[in-house]
Order: C-alpha cells, then structure tokens, then sequence
C-alpha cells in the first residue's frame, strides 16, 4: 500500500466521521458508513495491530462482554435483580407486550466485523509470511462468522421457525458485509439478507476458517480449531443440521488440547484466575484482558459495566433465581458456582449487598464472573468445550429420532459434574430428552450467554422464574427491532413485525 493510498483512506475515514458528526442518527449504525482505524495493512506491525483490535473489539464491546453472558439469562428466567439494584431490571421486567423495545440488540457488532473483513481482503500478500496471514485470516472468519450468528440470532428467527413470530414466512435476517469499508464508493447501503443467506454465509466462513486454521489448537486465548468447530457445532444446531452439529461437536472435542474437569475442587475452582484458580481450563477459546491496561468495555470500566459487577463482585444486581439454583442436585459438583453474596462481592468501594436471599432462599451470587483479576476485571471463556457434549446430545438424538442416541455424551458430561445417571424419565421419549437437555444446559451453562436463546430456538415460551408467561413463543418481542435510528438512515431496511 504506498503513500498516497494510505493517504486516500486516512481522507475517508475524516470524511465519513465528519458526517457522521452531522447527523446524530449514525451513532451506531453498521459500518455502510464508517471507516476501520486500523487502515495501515502495508507493514508487518500494521497488520498485528489489527489483528490485536480485532481481538480487542470483541472486549470493549458490552454486547460481547456483559450482554452477550448475562443479558440473556436477565431476559429469561436465570437470573433477577436484587432489591435495590437497577442493572437489567428492563430484560427482567419486560413481559409480553410491555417493556418498549428492551431487548438484547447489538447491531453495533459491525466494528467487529469491519476488522475482520480487512483482514480477510484487505492485507497485501507478502506484508507478513504467508502461513501467519492464513492463521490470521482464518481467526478473522471465524470470528466474523461467530459475531453473525450471535447478531441473526438477536434479530431473526432461526431456519424452520420463520412462520413462528406474528407475520407468516417472515425470515429477514442481518446486513451481509464480507468486503472492508475503505472507500466512500464501499459505504453503500444494503437490505437485510434473508437468514437462510446469513447462516451460508456463517457456515461458508467457518469451513473456510477450519482449513486455514487446521491443527491450531495449542493457544485458546486466540481462535483455534477446536473453537471454530465448536461455533460450527452451535450453529448447525440452531439451523437443523443435526448430523452436522454432532459431527463438529465431536470434532471439538476431538481437537481440543484440554478435557472435562471431574473433580469437586477443579469444577468450583474453574472461573477463578490467578493463584489456586482454574483458569478455565475448559474454554475452547478465552479472551485475556489485562487489568491496569485493557479495562474498559461498554464504554466504561469492567467495574462499572463488567459481568462481574452485575453478578458477583459489584452491585450484584443479577442474581440466580431460585428456579435455577432448585435445578441442582445435593451432590453437583457445579453447585460450588455459587457462593453467598457476602463472600463474592470483593469490590470493597461499592456498599456490602443486602436482600441476596430475596432472590434466592441461600443468598446467592453466581461466581463465574468474579472479578479475581482486580478492578472486577476477569478473562472471559467465550465457549467451553462442555457446550459440545450438550450440541451432541441433542444434535445425536434428533438425528436418530431416538432420545437413547443422545444419552452417550449427555452422560459423560453428568458423571464429570457428579450429577448422577440421565433419568429413565428423560428417555421415555424424545420430547421428555429435550426437555431434560434444557435443564442439563441450565445447569452447565447458566449465565454464559444461551437461555433466551435456548427457549427461542425451540420456540419456547418464555417464562418467569415462578412458572408465569414473561413473552409468548409467537410474541413479536422475541425478536429486536431495529430502531428508527437505522430505519431512517437506510431506507431499504425493513422493521421486525410489530415494531412498526
């Protein structure tokens, strides 16, 4: 890339940021008009750098960070506030109809996004060897893949429930962008993509990322394999391909440099960083965040926007439900994820927490999040290789039309937690064994970002934690909508139903 070149994006990135100045209904919108900051793909640092933004976007973001953990237990029925607290009182409060618009929306994950794509098609060939740019590019797409299915997993319906929400057929999904931003002729307008289109798009990019990235399993606190196997696990299962979910499950388990722990100490200990802590050892990819350095998301500090803050070592405004905790039994080894709300808040600025036990009868905080890295700051496990024995379960089961092709690997993960054999009552049929892997991913992956997800996949009512109907499986809430915000930037943007 030679001077003049750099100069041109350096002028547009000036010149889209000076309109978006102009006009206050850009704030956020997906980058049709804005302009990557790392523009300087010509050097072997430049392209580090970006690839360190990539990485470093996931952090800042509070819709990958605390919003992408906890938001979706908050809506559903994992976690409440704690009297007094105010942090996702909206999600827990939203019911049916009612609520405005609160919902778990992240359009602004195109930042994400926009990185990725430079990294994809915007490096020169020969700026850094070419078996490094195949591993960059390779955690590019993943990660691009990974961000767009959380992204038409907020805003469309999943392939097969299209007909499920108020308007027949509906099955618009997310704008596809594959192509960096570094031109004004590049910031064009687009209609949303059809979900169909956004999961081929998804599975394309991660088939892709697999082969870049083959035997790249050593370090997970960068993309490897394993996790890109894994994103393709979750995402085939949320689409129906329930052979190709099993298969990739398989395969991160497979590929994964670590295993289950099995050992009351190991499970308790797992989230905890530091000296005597696990640090999760079951993450098929963790991101770092340094303390004094990285210690900022949501536009804010971890300790006034992290996940820890709103579970466990700040305000503590969400907290487990007694349905949650009630899923345990006397003997799990996963009951020590939770300790009394006087030990976990370590945030010694913030007023010591009262009525924890107006939530749940013990008192209970969720110390997943737990801020032992200071400042409520904790690396975060964006996918634990215990979700692939649960995808196989189900994907297994589904595929054989038999509740006894799944019990293998549902089984495996249960006699690692100490959790007792699956249930005679589980494999009566398979409706009962869906409803029993529910629960088992209750259990396992509590505030980790799925419930809502779960119940919407499976068109599932959602519910209160007393039972109680919060939304409806065919309530036009279960989708977010999109705003006037974009509505009246992009006019070729159409509205969720409901929303209009």
């Amino acid at each position: 890339m030679n001077y003049l070149k750099t100069l041109k994006y350096v002028l547009v990135a000036v010149l889209v940021a000076g309109f978006a100045g102009c006009d206050s209904l850009l704030d956020g919108v997906e980058p049709s008009t804005s302009v990557s900051g790392q523009l300087v793909l010509s050097t072997e640092d430049g392209v580090n750098a970006l690839r360190a933004s990539m990485y470093s976007k996931i952090r800042e973001n509070f819709d990958m960070t605390t919003g992408y953990f906890v938001g979706p237990s908050a809506f559903a029925d994992e976690t409440r506030n704690r009297p007094g607290s105010t942090r996702y009182q909206a999600l827990n409060s939203a019911t049916g109809t009612s609520g405005g618009t609160t919902h778990l929306d992240n359009w602004d994950l195109y930042d994400i996004i926009q990185d990725a794509n430079l990294m994809v098609s915007g490096v020169e060939n020969g700026v850094i060897d070419a078996a490094t740019l195949d591993q960059y590019r390779g955690e590019a797409l993943a990660l691009r893949a990974f961000v767009m299915h959380n992204m038409v997993r907020v805003y469309g319906y999943e392939p097969g429930n299209f007909g499920v929400g108020p308007e027949a057929n509906w099955n618009a999904g997310i704008i596809i962008r594959t192509e960096p931003v570094l031109d004004v002729a590049d910031a064009n307008l687009r209609p949303r993509s059809t979900v169909d289109d956004v999961y081929t798009q998804i599975l394309s990019d991660l088939s892709t990322a697999k082969t870049l990235l083959s035997g790249v399993n050593s370090d997970n606190t960068y993309v490897t394999e394993a996790f890109v196997d894994g994103v393709t696990a979750r995402v085939n299962l949320y689409a129906g391909n329930w052979a190709a979910a099993g298969t990739a499950a398989q395969n991160a388990i497979d590929n994964f440099s670590g295993t289950l722990m099995d050992t009351q100490e190991a499970i308790a200990n797992m989230f905890f960083e530091g000296s005597g802590g696990g640090n999760h050892p079951e993450a098929l990819f963790k991101l770092v965040i340094n303390p004094d350095t990285e210690n900022n998301t949501g536009n804010g500090t971890f300790s006034n926007n992290g996940p820890a803050t709103y579970t466990s070592d700040g305000f503590l405004a969400q907290l487990p439900t007694q349905f949650l905790i009630d899923q345990y039994g006397a003997g799990d080894f996963r009951n020590g994820w939770y300790l009394s709300c006087d030990q976990t808040q370590i945030n010694t600025g913030l007023a010591s927490p009262t009525a924890c036990d107006q939530v749940n009868s013990g008192g209970l905080a969720s110390v997943k999040f737990n801020g032992g890295k200071g400042q409520s700051v904790d690396d975060l496990p964006m996918m634990r290789v215990s979700e692939m024995y649960l995808i196989r379960a189900e994907a297994l089961a589904k595929d054989a039309n038999s509740a006894a092709a799944g019990v293998a690997p549902l089984q495996a993960l249960r006699d690692a937690r100490n959790a007792g054999v699956v249930p005679a009552s589980a494999l009566t049929d398979l409706d009962a064994f869906q409803d029993f892997i529910l629960e088992e991913r209750m259990r396992e992956l509590s505030i980790e970002g799925h419930r809502f997800y779960d119940l919407k996949r499976l068109a599932r009512d959602v519910r209160n934690p007393d039972g109680s109907i919060k939304m409806r499986a065919e309530s036009y809430r279960i989708l977010a909508d999109l705003g006037s915000g974009l509505i009246n930037v992009n006019d070729l943007l159409v509205e969720n139903p409901g929303y209009n």
